[in-house]
C-alpha cells in the first residue's frame, strides 16, 4: 500500500515547476509595433504638370491579425511640378488594402503651399501600388496633383513576441 504513495511522491518531485517567464497560451497573432522605411516612386498623372517623382517614407504601425494602424511621413521631389512635397498623417489598413492621409506641404518656386493628401495603396508583401490625391489651399492656379506609383517598404524594427 505504501509503494504507490511513495511512487507518486517521487514522480511529483521529478516534475519541474512551470517557469514564471512562460507566456500564456494565445490563439491568433500577437500584436506588435513595427517601424517601416522605404522608397516612393511614381509620377504625377493629372491635375498638374505631369512628371516623375522620387522620395522616401517612414512609418510606425501597430500590427494585429490582418490589420494595421499608425503614423506615416514621406517626402519626395516631383519633376513635373518642379517641387518638393512633404506629407504626413494617419495610416490604416486591412490585409492588402491601405489608406493614409493627412497634411501636405509643397515647396516650389520659393514658396510653400499647405494642403491635404490622401492615398490608397494595394500591397503584397513589401511592394505596394498607390494612387494619391493632394489639394493645396491659397493658390491662384491649380496646384492639386493626382499621382500613381510604387511603394517599397521594409521593416526596420519590430517589437513584440
Amino acid at each position: 500500500m505504501l509503494k504507490p504513495v511513495a511512487f507518486a511522491i517521487v514522480l511529483l518531485a521529478c516534475v519541474p515547476p512551470a517557469a514564471a517567464e512562460d507566456p500564456p497560451f494565445t490563439i491568433g497573432s500577437t500584436p506588435s509595433w513595427t517601424v517601416l522605411g522605404g522608397l516612393t516612386t511614381g509620377g504625377t498623372v493629372a491635375l498638374a504638370d505631369r512628371g516623375a517623382l522620387l522620395g522616401g517614407e517612414v512609418s510606425v504601425v501597430r500590427l494585429r491579425d490582418a490589420s494595421f494602424a499608425g503614423l506615416y511621413a514621406d517626402g519626395y521631389y516631383d519633376w513635373g511640378t518642379s517641387g518638393t512635397y512633404v506629407t504626413g498623417g494617419l495610416e490604416l489598413g486591412h490585409k492588402f488594402l491601405g489608406l493614409d492621409g493627412g497634411g501636405a506641404v509643397r515647396f516650389a518656386e520659393g514658396d510653400s503651399k499647405f494642403g491635404l493628401a490622401a492615398r490608397l495603396t494595394v500591397g503584397i508583401g513589401v511592394v505596394g501600388v498607390y494612387a494619391r490625391c493632394a489639394h493645396f489651399y491659397d493658390t491662384m492656379d491649380n496646384q492639386d496633383v493626382l499621382q500613381v506609383g510604387l511603394l517599397l517598404k521594409l521593416p526596420l524594427w519590430t517589437s513584440g513576441k
